[in-house]
């Protein structure tokens, strides 16, 4: 395969194991994916391993190189923390070093202070990390992104020429780096429709194949008017109006409603259930207080009580409630829907606090063939100014 210079150094760079820390950076169209896979398939490497921030990253990682992929809590083995309050802790750390000689981490811009200082601490000696992903990303949740702080202290290279310049998703995507109002093209359009004309405008673009995985909505927050919450309720009521519902309390303030047939989401790390965060799905049915859902082809049944367990001593720690680690997925957040790709995407943006110019660059690039933006009013100079 013919490469190009930038990716020869970056290639080059990733594979000298020399160089305990390395970080290749660049924004969509760059090639970080064939990246991964020559360096992983270079030889240089006795025992690699490929982990992903979440499931879904995961996932389209390994379908896109063909290399098995893991979580990177799954990877570390963490055990499943007693409640919700509290977090796992990793089986590999300083005193137990991971058996691999190098990691390949893709989508590092999610990837917290917390993940990356477990890593690092793991590696044994003379082993290698390289953390490879789009510095324009958002960070992760709440949280300064290690990545970032990773280019500029150890080494690394950008990698800048685009291999997609025919894509208009990816000519729209380097625009708005750029800080420009993205330009209409055969992939990507923008619609101002005013206040009152929000939904009408949602609904023009999406149909029932948004209960399927090859569309997504995309909004930047969970609350207010247009965030998830009330777009998912919305959707519910027109995609799915009828049939089978039951009544899932996740807290005292929310009460979700699935009802067979709704798209949803897992939002927490089960491996008991082998599901994970990010994983999208269906309601197949419910059957008395059980939700079926399936999720990469398989059923898997939710009851309302499970024993929450350490997946590697086999000991109980708890009990749960898995439902609960359900969500309706007809809209997702953009930190939700980072680390995955859609056929067409349908993204709507508000003035919030969290709108910013990274949220509408991650949004805009999880589409693959089409992506429409609809603006509410003074939304489009925050996403490209903040």
């Amino acid at each position: 395969m013919n490469y190009s210079e930038e990716q020869h150094e970056a290639i080059d760079l990733g594979t000298d194991k020399s160089k305990r820390l390395v970080g290749i950076t660049g924004p969509a169209g760059t090639g970080k994916t064939t990246i991964i896979g020559e360096m992983i398939h270079s030889g240089e490497f006795n025992m690699p391993a490929l982990v992903a921030p979440t499931g879904r990253a995961a996932k389209r990682i390994q379908e896109a190189t063909g290399i098995p992929a893991k979580t990177i809590h799954r990877f570390m083995r963490y055990s499943m923390p007693a409640d919700d309050e509290e977090a796992g802790f990793p089986s590999y750390d300083k005193q137990n070093r991971f058996p691999h000689d190098a990691i390949f981490v893709d989508e590092s811009s999610m990837v917290s202070e917390e993940l990356y200082r477990a890593l690092v601490d793991a590696m044994p000696p003379r082993a290698c990390i390289r953390f490879i992903g789009d510095a324009n990303q958002l960070p992760p949740v709440e949280s300064i992104s290690p990545f970032v702080k990773l280019l500029e202290k150890w080494p690394s290279i950008r990698l800048t020429k685009n291999f997609r310049s025919g894509d208009g998703i990816v000519t729209a995507a380097n625009q708005i780096i750029a800080n420009r109002v993205p330009e209409p093209n055969e992939k990507f359009r923008m619609l101002n429709p005013g206040n009152g004309n929000i939904l009408p405008a949602l609904d023009e673009f999406v149909d029932d194949t948004f209960r399927g995985l090859n569309g997504q909505v995309i909004t930047p927050t969970r609350v207010g008017k247009y965030g998830t919450q009330q777009l998912n309720n919305y959707f519910q009521q027109r995609l799915n109006p009828s049939g089978p519902r039951i009544a899932i309390r996740v807290n005292d303030e929310e009460i979700r409603k699935f009802r067979e047939g709704d798209k949803i989401i897992q939002t927490k790390n089960d491996y008991k259930l082998n599901v994970f965060n990010g994983e999208i799905g269906w309601v197949v049915a419910i059957e008395d207080d059980d939700i079926i859902i399936s999720i990469d082809d398989r059923d898997i049944r939710l009851p309302p009580h499970m024993e929450s367990y350490d997946p590697y001593t086999n000991k109980t720690i708890g009990h749960y409630d898995p439902r609960r680690n359900l969500d309706l997925a007809y809209a997702v957040t953009t930190h939700k829907a980072q680390g995955s790709e859609f056929d067409r995407v349908v993204i709507l943006i508000q003035r919030s606090y969290v709108l910013n110019r990274a949220n509408f660059y991650t949004a805009v690039t999880r589409a693959k063939e089409q992506c429409t933006v609809i603006c509410g009013p003074g939304a489009l100079h925050q996403a490209l100014k903040k």
